[in-house]
Protein backbone atom coordinates (compact mmCIF):
# COMPACT_ATOMS: atom_id res chain seq x y z
CA UNK A 1 0.00 0.00 0.00
CA UNK A 2 1.20 3.50 -0.79
CA UNK A 3 0.82 5.69 2.12
CA UNK A 4 0.80 10.02 1.88
CA UNK A 5 3.99 11.11 1.18
CA UNK A 6 5.80 14.31 3.10
CA UNK A 7 8.80 16.41 2.49
CA UNK A 8 10.75 16.89 5.64
CA UNK A 9 14.58 18.01 5.79
CA UNK A 10 17.32 16.88 8.33
CA UNK A 11 17.91 19.99 10.84
CA UNK A 12 21.31 20.27 12.74
CA UNK A 13 20.58 23.40 15.21
CA UNK A 14 18.20 22.63 18.29
CA UNK A 15 16.87 24.32 20.98
CA UNK A 16 14.05 27.95 20.94
CA UNK A 17 16.10 29.68 19.17
CA UNK A 18 16.85 28.06 15.87
CA UNK A 19 13.17 26.71 16.54
CA UNK A 20 12.24 30.01 16.33
CA UNK A 21 14.12 31.37 13.33
CA UNK A 22 12.86 28.12 11.32
CA UNK A 23 8.89 28.90 11.87
CA UNK A 24 10.07 32.68 10.66
CA UNK A 25 10.99 30.60 7.36
CA UNK A 26 7.69 28.97 6.94
CA UNK A 27 9.07 25.63 8.59
CA UNK A 28 8.21 23.77 11.90
CA UNK A 29 10.29 21.79 14.19
CA UNK A 30 10.11 18.28 14.45
CA UNK A 31 11.34 14.88 15.61
CA UNK A 32 11.34 11.19 14.34
CA UNK A 33 11.68 8.42 17.68
CA UNK A 34 11.55 4.45 16.84
CA UNK A 35 12.46 1.30 18.11
CA UNK A 36 16.17 0.45 17.12
CA UNK A 37 16.75 4.25 15.64
CA UNK A 38 18.03 7.37 17.03
CA UNK A 39 15.88 10.09 17.32
CA UNK A 40 16.07 12.64 14.34
CA UNK A 41 15.15 16.35 14.29
CA UNK A 42 13.44 17.44 11.21
CA UNK A 43 11.44 20.22 9.53
CA UNK A 44 8.30 20.31 7.52
CA UNK A 45 6.04 22.61 5.72
CA UNK A 46 3.30 23.03 8.48
CA UNK A 47 0.77 23.74 5.72
CA UNK A 48 1.69 20.05 4.20
CA UNK A 49 1.43 17.94 7.36
CA UNK A 50 -2.18 19.84 7.63
CA UNK A 51 -3.04 18.44 4.38
CA UNK A 52 -1.64 15.21 5.27
CA UNK A 53 -3.80 14.73 8.26
CA UNK A 54 -7.14 16.30 6.58
CA UNK A 55 -8.09 13.30 5.50
CA UNK A 56 -10.71 10.34 7.30
CA UNK A 57 -7.96 8.68 8.73
CA UNK A 58 -6.68 11.90 10.75
CA UNK A 59 -3.62 11.92 12.53
CA UNK A 60 -3.77 7.68 11.95
CA UNK A 61 -2.77 8.63 9.06
CA UNK A 62 0.16 6.81 7.72
CA UNK A 63 3.00 8.72 6.41
CA UNK A 64 6.14 8.47 4.05
CA UNK A 65 8.74 11.20 5.23
CA UNK A 66 11.11 11.73 2.48
CA UNK A 67 14.24 13.31 4.01
CA UNK A 68 16.68 15.47 2.78
CA UNK A 69 20.16 15.66 4.10
CA UNK A 70 22.07 13.56 6.25
CA UNK A 71 20.25 10.74 7.56
CA UNK A 72 23.17 9.17 9.68
CA UNK A 73 22.91 5.80 7.72
CA UNK A 74 18.87 5.73 7.77
CA UNK A 75 17.05 5.34 5.06
CA UNK A 76 16.02 8.18 2.79
CA UNK A 77 12.47 7.20 2.90
CA UNK A 78 11.09 6.53 6.78
CA UNK A 79 7.22 5.24 7.60
CA UNK A 80 5.43 7.18 10.52
CA UNK A 81 2.45 8.31 12.31
CA UNK A 82 1.75 11.14 14.30
CA UNK A 83 2.34 10.66 17.86
CA UNK A 84 1.49 14.22 19.11
CA UNK A 85 1.57 17.57 17.82
CA UNK A 86 1.53 21.45 19.69
CA UNK A 87 -0.45 24.09 18.28
CA UNK A 88 0.18 27.76 19.54
CA UNK A 89 -2.54 28.37 22.55
CA UNK A 90 -3.84 31.96 20.60
CA UNK A 91 -3.22 31.80 17.10
CA UNK A 92 -3.38 28.20 16.34
CA UNK A 93 -0.04 27.72 14.59
CA UNK A 94 1.39 24.41 14.54
CA UNK A 95 4.27 24.31 16.19
CA UNK A 96 5.85 20.87 17.08
CA UNK A 97 5.21 17.60 15.79
CA UNK A 98 6.23 14.39 17.20
CA UNK A 99 6.45 11.07 14.62
CA UNK A 100 7.03 7.49 15.75
CA UNK A 101 8.26 5.24 13.32
CA UNK A 102 6.32 2.16 11.94
CA UNK A 103 7.13 -0.70 9.99
CA UNK A 104 4.20 -1.62 7.33
CA UNK A 105 4.90 -5.16 8.05
CA UNK A 106 3.85 -5.08 12.04
CA UNK A 107 1.11 -3.95 14.07
CA UNK A 108 0.49 -1.08 15.57
CA UNK A 109 -1.88 0.55 18.19
CA UNK A 110 -3.83 3.39 17.46
CA UNK A 111 -6.78 5.43 19.27
CA UNK A 112 -9.66 4.66 16.62
CA UNK A 113 -12.97 6.39 17.49
CA UNK A 114 -16.39 5.34 18.09
CA UNK A 115 -19.24 6.57 16.28
CA UNK A 116 -22.98 5.84 16.99
CA UNK A 117 -25.69 5.28 14.49
CA UNK A 118 -29.57 6.29 15.32
CA UNK A 119 -30.95 6.89 18.80
CA UNK A 120 -31.80 4.88 21.56
CA UNK A 121 -35.20 3.96 22.61
CA UNK A 122 -34.35 4.72 26.29
CA UNK A 123 -33.47 7.98 24.80
CA UNK A 124 -36.51 8.51 23.85
CA UNK A 125 -38.43 7.07 26.79
CA UNK A 126 -36.04 10.02 28.73
CA UNK A 127 -32.51 8.23 29.16
CA UNK A 128 -29.46 9.51 28.68
CA UNK A 129 -26.94 6.98 26.61
CA UNK A 130 -23.27 7.74 27.56
CA UNK A 131 -20.24 6.80 25.99
CA UNK A 132 -17.78 5.35 27.90
CA UNK A 133 -15.54 4.81 25.03
CA UNK A 134 -15.23 7.82 22.57
CA UNK A 135 -12.05 5.73 21.24
CA UNK A 136 -10.42 2.61 21.73
CA UNK A 137 -7.09 1.40 21.43
CA UNK A 138 -6.67 -1.22 18.45
CA UNK A 139 -4.30 -3.29 17.17
CA UNK A 140 -3.22 -3.79 13.52
CA UNK A 141 -0.87 -3.48 10.39
CA UNK A 142 -0.66 0.58 9.53
CA UNK A 143 -2.11 -0.46 6.06
CA UNK A 144 -5.46 -1.90 8.16
CA UNK A 145 -6.30 1.20 10.38
CA UNK A 146 -9.92 1.47 10.50
CA UNK A 147 -11.16 5.32 9.73
CA UNK A 148 -13.88 4.58 12.59
CA UNK A 149 -16.12 2.06 14.42
CA UNK A 150 -20.05 1.57 13.94
CA UNK A 151 -22.47 0.62 15.91
CA UNK A 152 -26.20 0.09 15.95
CA UNK A 153 -28.31 1.95 19.40
CA UNK A 154 -31.71 2.63 18.62
CA UNK A 155 -32.74 -1.11 20.20
CA UNK A 156 -31.10 -0.22 23.31
CA UNK A 157 -33.22 0.35 26.17
CA UNK A 158 -33.03 1.96 29.53
CA UNK A 159 -30.53 -0.24 31.37
CA UNK A 160 -28.77 -1.66 28.39
CA UNK A 161 -25.38 -2.22 28.09
CA UNK A 162 -23.30 -2.46 25.06
CA UNK A 163 -19.56 -3.88 25.91
CA UNK A 164 -16.07 -3.66 23.91
CA UNK A 165 -16.73 -7.08 22.91
CA UNK A 166 -20.17 -6.04 20.54
CA UNK A 167 -17.68 -3.85 18.33
CA UNK A 168 -17.96 -5.53 14.64
CA UNK A 169 -14.12 -4.96 14.16
CA UNK A 170 -12.77 -5.61 10.71
CA UNK A 171 -10.42 -8.70 10.12
CA UNK A 172 -6.99 -8.88 11.67
CA UNK A 173 -7.88 -5.48 13.92
CA UNK A 174 -7.66 -6.14 17.60
CA UNK A 175 -9.46 -4.43 20.94
CA UNK A 176 -6.53 -4.43 23.49
CA UNK A 177 -8.44 -3.62 26.09
CA UNK A 178 -10.95 -6.51 28.04
CA UNK A 179 -13.83 -7.40 25.72
CA UNK A 180 -16.15 -7.09 28.75
CA UNK A 181 -15.45 -3.48 29.57
CA UNK A 182 -18.33 -1.35 28.77
CA UNK A 183 -18.14 0.73 25.76
CA UNK A 184 -22.49 2.30 25.91
CA UNK A 185 -24.66 2.61 28.76
CA UNK A 186 -28.14 3.94 28.69
CA UNK A 187 -29.56 5.20 32.66
CA UNK A 188 -32.68 5.99 33.69
CA UNK A 189 -33.36 9.64 33.92
CA UNK A 190 -33.12 11.22 37.66
CA UNK A 191 -36.24 11.88 39.56
CA UNK A 192 -36.27 15.24 41.32
CA UNK A 193 -37.89 15.55 45.07
CA UNK A 194 -40.36 17.93 45.31
CA UNK A 195 -39.06 20.45 48.04
CA UNK A 196 -40.78 20.15 51.37
CA UNK A 197 -43.02 22.99 52.03
CA UNK A 198 -41.61 24.65 55.36
CA UNK A 199 -44.59 24.70 58.23
CA UNK A 200 -46.26 21.87 56.38
CA UNK A 201 -48.38 19.87 58.83
CA UNK A 202 -47.93 22.07 62.03
CA UNK A 203 -50.72 24.58 61.53
CA UNK A 204 -52.34 22.05 64.70
CA UNK A 205 -49.57 23.85 66.65
CA UNK A 206 -49.46 26.80 65.54
CA UNK A 207 -53.49 27.11 66.24
CA UNK A 208 -52.61 26.27 69.95
CA UNK A 209 -49.80 28.81 70.37
CA UNK A 210 -52.90 31.13 69.15
CA UNK A 211 -55.39 30.06 71.84
CA UNK A 212 -52.54 30.09 74.67
CA UNK A 213 -51.79 33.92 73.62
CA UNK A 214 -55.57 34.69 73.54
CA UNK A 215 -55.48 33.48 77.63
CA UNK A 216 -52.60 35.37 78.63
CA UNK A 217 -54.68 38.67 76.82
CA UNK A 218 -55.67 41.42 79.72
CA UNK A 219 -59.56 41.15 80.03
CA UNK A 220 -61.04 44.49 79.20
CA UNK A 221 -63.39 46.27 81.52
CA UNK A 222 -66.98 45.60 80.96
CA UNK A 223 -69.47 48.33 80.49
CA UNK A 224 -69.61 51.05 83.88
CA UNK A 225 -66.99 49.59 84.81
CA UNK A 226 -63.85 51.63 86.07
CA UNK A 227 -60.62 50.75 85.42
CA UNK A 228 -58.01 50.78 88.31
CA UNK A 229 -54.83 52.82 87.46
CA UNK A 230 -51.59 50.67 87.76
CA UNK A 231 -49.75 50.88 90.76
CA UNK A 232 -53.06 51.21 93.04
CA UNK A 233 -54.96 54.23 93.50
CA UNK A 234 -53.46 57.23 93.33
CA UNK A 235 -53.28 59.40 96.95
CA UNK A 236 -54.73 63.12 97.12
CA UNK A 237 -52.60 66.12 98.74
CA UNK A 238 -51.88 66.65 102.17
Amino acid sequence: MEFVKLAATMRQATGKGPARRMRVDGKVPAVIYGKDMVTMSIAIDPKEIVQALSGPLRTNTVLTLGLEGDTGGMPNEIHAIVRSHQYHPVDRNLLHVDFVRVDEHQPIVVEVPVETIGRSAGELSGGTLTMVYRFVPLKCLPAAIPTHLEIEVSHLEIGSIVTIGELDLPDDVECTIPLTNPLITVIAPKVEEEPEVEGEGEEGVEGAEGEEGAEGEEKKPEDGEKKKPEGGEKKGKD
